[in-house]
């Protein structure tokens, strides 16, 4: 007989209530509203149906205003007693809250959880109702003042924090059923990966027991990718005792396990099954599988070894919110920006900052060859005894969530840019250490007192954004030398402290998108030419939603993509960083964007309206030996790379004079040789007239889980089918069929520089052909179509990017 843990999902039929008028002070919620909102009598039949991810209040993509969501908010789901058998027993999860959620079912308060990041868990097995009606009710704490990380306690405002935190159950919820006795959790380590002979893994295996059992039983197998065992542990038999306990197996004879890497990144799973009855047929109680990978990563004075071979890390760091939604995004859609970060951007490393991020996020990172580092939540503050207690249980579950994974490399023991508190980080870096003492530590330092503060970690790392002004009067970035002979790495850097306009967004000229690609080059150009540098994580890797320090309309603009995840021309530096033979890359810094309005062929048959274009010295970034650059049919510039300016880049960009003459045609045309051979042609109009709309879906199958959501970019574009950079269009959506839109209607392209995207969510349980349709004043509209597919019903070749 085989007994194993089910999961029942919980993230349809919620009623949301809003606001509760009155709750009490933070961290002192009144228990007597609380008894008040999670009464099973209370009428709710006013309440608002919703489905998790669900964000408190709505959202815009900017202008986001923290006092419409830092408030006390209710939700409820009723549910049917689920069908269990003798002695088995049912919890309930949740994958992150924001920020403090008390948990009652049928009125009882079941706990309460502190910090908006990461799982947790109530067991409500002895508390259903009778007569099988149940009612799960969260109060849900969003506001600002409590005691717990990062945020800070009164009178401090949101705004002392450089991110937003919409309030909402932003992750999914389950019911867990297990047996009396299961498995809780297993948490690897592997250790002297590069030597095949004595390869080995270490499972630690912590089982929950209601009750004794006798002659227990752990088996461990490990699976390639095609289901074959590798390898197998099992444990001697031993009675179980009521509560916790853990045991420990070992993994060996791995000489033939294939090593994790980025360019192929192989994934192993291990299966660890409990039973009863001390052998191998005996009945198996339950079973815990989980997926990992080998590899050795080691940060050293002289860089950063992933597998012995030394790899130089290009990142970004990457905020996990969106516009219209905030957080609450499901899954499909933040595997997507790992995908956009590794695929687009060519990056080696993302900095989760300044949280731990979905594990869908993560999923995605294992499976490209993604590495990460992951840090709890913090930022530039520490507070009281309390407080660091709740900050260490982040750092412990943290761990505990993720540390089977091959991508995650580095774990942040010191929080995001926090002054010294050398107690409180020696006892997160032993903390770290007992935890997982197979990878190494860090934490980011800032500011001057860094170079002489008390740093107790493993790899130094430092976010630099020291600038100069260079010989041209235009201010750059110029980093510092690493601070002693310990491993060092840039976890920030560049930013909008050196832009002429000090934003770096879409909708400005040319001369602002070049110098945030030039920002990037330079960076990245000096990190390399030392290898003491492990390497240098951008900040960031898309805009986001803050409300302190600079800012356009709520938005900070140093992204290397915008809030929509839409690549600007800046990051065209990151986009040329790959091999030719993978694909060829000539990617200018700027758009190639004539005025909209003025009149027309007033000066050498081009609207006069503005000053455009890149000028004498316009950067394009390639891969490529030699671009042919053509205005209209005169060759503007035959321009091999600068590799005399930017020496140490795998691919450094070039530089040619895009000056418009009298008689010149408008139109921009690029052509890429490598080995003397043509393989790629670009071409940009300058004529307006031609002008389209383009609309894109990225995922055009979803799953009818009312969850499941998909972006849809929206762009004007040339004759050619290049996006602009400045348009005054509105787009007016329309959708048909079983969805709901994920965003705004109109939408101004005008703040947004000609692009702006929207997504589609599903509607719960109602599959179907779901149609959004843009249309625009001048030109004309564009119709999508998305398939919203019953369980299981996905088709095959969309599967993995669900």
């Amino acid at each position: 007989m085989t007994h194993e843990t089910t999961t029942i999902p919980l993230d349809t039929d919620w009623l949301f209530g809003g606001e509760i008028p009155l709750p009490g002070a933070e961290d002192a919620l009144d228990p007597a509203r609380i008894a008040e909102y999670a009464d099973p009598d209370l009428d709710d039949s006013g309440w608002q149906p919703v489905t998790l991810p669900h964000t408190v209040t709505p959202l815009s993509w900017k202008l986001w205003n923290p006092a419409t969501w830092e408030k006390v908010w209710a939700y409820r789901r009723r549910f049917a007693t689920p069908d269990t058998t003798a002695g088995e027993r049912v919890f309930v999860e949740f994958d992150g809250a924001m920020t403090t959620a008390v948990v009652a079912l049928n009125g009882v308060v079941l706990g309460t959880h502190q910090g908006g990041y990461l799982p947790f868990a109530f067991e409500i097995t002895d508390g259903f109702s009778p007569d099988g009606d149940n009612v799960l009710t969260v109060v849900l704490d969003s506001r600002f003042n409590l005691n717990v990380p990062p945020n800070i306690t009164a009178p401090a405002l949101s705004s002392s924090i450089d991110y937003a935190q919409p309030g909402g159950i932003h992750r999914s919820a389950r019911m867990r059923i297990t047996p009396p006795s299961f498995i809780e959790h297993v948490a690897l380590s592997h250790h002297d990966v590069l030597d095949p002979a004595a390869r080995r893994t270490e499972i630690v295996v912590t089982i929950d027991a209601s009750a004794p059992a006798a002659d227990a039983l752990l088996t461990a197998r490990l699976f390639d990718r095609e289901g074959a065992e590798v390898a197998k542990s099992v444990s001697e038999p031993w009675a179980v005792s009521a509560g916790r306990d853990t045991h420990t197996l070992e993994l060996t004879d791995l000489g033939g396990v294939q090593l994790w890497d980025l360019d192929d990144p192989v994934l192993y799973t291990i299966e660890v099954t409990l039973s009863a009855g001390g052998d191998a047929a005996s009945e198996r109680l339950d079973r815990h599988t989980v997926r990992t990978g080998y590899r050795e990563a080691r940060f050293e004075p002289d860089g950063f070894f992933l597998n012995g071979v030394r790899r130089y890390l290009m990142g970004v760091n990457r905020h996990g919110y969106f516009p219209f939604a905030g957080f609450s995004m499901p899954d499909r859609v933040h595997r997507h920006d790992a995908e956009i970060i590794k695929n687009d951007l060519n990056c080696q490393i993302v900095r989760c900052s300044h949280y731990p991020q979905t594990e869908s996020f993560l999923d995605a990172c294992d499976e490209l060859g993604l590495l990460v580092w992951e840090e709890s939540p913090g930022w530039q503050h520490v507070g009281d005894s309390l407080w660091q207690d709740r900050a260490a249980d982040d750092i412990e579950k943290m761990i505990a969530r993720d540390r089977h994974r091959p991508s995650v490399v580095v774990w942040a023991a010191r929080l995001n840019e926090t002054p010294d508190r050398p107690e409180f980080y020696a006892r997160t870096e032993a903390l770290v250490k007992r935890l997982d003492p197979t990878r190494q530590t860090s934490g980011t330092t800032h500011g001057d007192y860094a170079r002489a503060g008390v740093f107790q970690h493993d790899v130094f790392s430092y976010d630099d954004y020291t600038t100069r002004v260079d010989d041209d009067g235009e201010r750059r970035p110029v980093l510092l030398p690493p601070a002693d002979e310990r491993p060092y790495l840039v976890s920030e850097a560049i930013s909008t402290r050196s832009s002429p306009t000090t934003l770096y967004r879409r909708a400005d000229g040319a001369r602002v998108q070049q110098h945030q690609a030039l920002d990037y080059a330079y960076g990245h150009d000096d990190a390399r030419g030392d290898r003491r540098f492990s390497g240098l994580i951008a900040w960031v890797g898309f805009d986001y939603e803050a409300n302190m320090g600079n800012h356009y309309r709520g938005v900070k603009t140093s992204g290397l993509g915008d809030v929509f995840r839409i690549l600007k021309p800046g990051g065209a530096i990151y986009r040329s960083q790959v091999s030719p033979h993978v694909r060829p890359v000539a990617e200018p810094a700027f758009t190639w964007d004539p005025p909209e309005f003025g009149q027309a062929n007033a000066f050498g048959d081009r609207a006069e309206g503005r000053l455009w274009g890149p000028g004498e010295r316009a950067m394009i970034c390639s891969n490529l030996d030699r671009l042919d650059v053509y205005l209209g049919d005169r060759l503007a510039g035959s321009v091999a790379p600068d590799r005399a300016r930017f020496p140490h880049l795998d691919y450094a960009p070039s530089f040619v004079d895009l000056t418009i003459l009298a008689g010149d045609g408008t139109d921009l045309r690029i052509d890429g040789f490598l080995d003397g051979e043509r393989v790629l042609q670009r071409r940009f109009s300058g004529d307006r007239s031609g002008d389209s709309f383009a609309l894109t879906v990225d995922h055009p199958h979803l799953v009818a889980d009312g969850a499941d959501a998909t972006r849809v970019e929206i762009a004007v574009v040339d004759r050619f089918g290049e996006a602009r950079g400045s348009s005054r269009e509105r787009i007016e959506f329309t959708l048909d069929g079983p969805g709901t839109l994920v965003g705004e209607s109109p939408f101004d392209l005008e703040d947004t520089g000609a692009v702006g995207a929207v997504w589609v969510r599903t509607h719960p349980g109602v599959p179907g052909v779901i149609a959004l349709t843009a249309t625009t004043r001048e030109l004309g509209s564009r119709t999508v179509m998305i398939t919203s597919h019953g369980a299981g019903s996905i088709p095959d070749e969309e599967r993995t990017t669900a």
